[in-house]
Formats: structure tokens, C-alpha cells, sequence
């Protein structure tokens, strides 16, 4: 699986930063656009994509290849330490 060729740049940077867990806000500061825009563009990237969730977002960028394996290794090693770090 490869990233959508429909994609425009903008929206592929802004799938990489949900995929590795970003709020719209942070996205939006660290992409110098506002909330509005980025939202806009995460509605028209679950369209493209037929998609309907950041999970579903972030997934489709993991197989797709979009984000590095660093990248990867970064968001594997966050969950278990998050889940480790869960008491019952």
C-alpha cells in the first residue's frame, strides 16, 4: 500500500502528524495554520481515503509507509510504556 496519489503535500504532512498523535492544535502551530484549516484538511484526507477515524488515519499512514520507521518504533515504544504504566 502505497499513499494516495490524491493526496496534495499539505494533506500528507498533516496524515503523518495525526498518525503520530498530534491534536489539531499542535498540528496548527507546528504547520503555522489555523485549527479551521487543518480541520479542513483532516475532513477532506478521511474522504479521500474513505476513512472515518484518527485511528483508521493513523493505520493507513503506518502501512502506507508515510512515516519512517524511527517514526514507528517512536509510537510502538509510547503505547507499551502507556500500557505498562496502566494499573488495573
Amino acid at each position: 500500500m502505497s499513499v494516495n496519489d490524491d493526496l496534495t503535500r499539505q494533506e500528507s504532512n498533516i496524515l503523518a502528524l495525526v498518525a503520530q498523535g498530534k491534536r489539531n492544535t499542535e498540528i496548527a502551530q507546528e504547520l503555522y495554520l489555523s485549527i479551521r484549516t487543518v480541520e479542513s484538511h483532516i475532513y477532506r484526507i478521511f474522504q479521500k481515503l474513505k476513512i472515518s477515524s484518527r485511528t483508521e488515519a493513523a493505520i493507513y499512514a503506518l502501512e502506507s509507509g508515510l512515516l519512517s520507521n524511527q517514526t514507528s518504533m517512536k509510537l510502538r515504544t509510547t503505547s507499551e510504556t502507556d500500557s505498562s504504566t496502566m494499573r488495573p
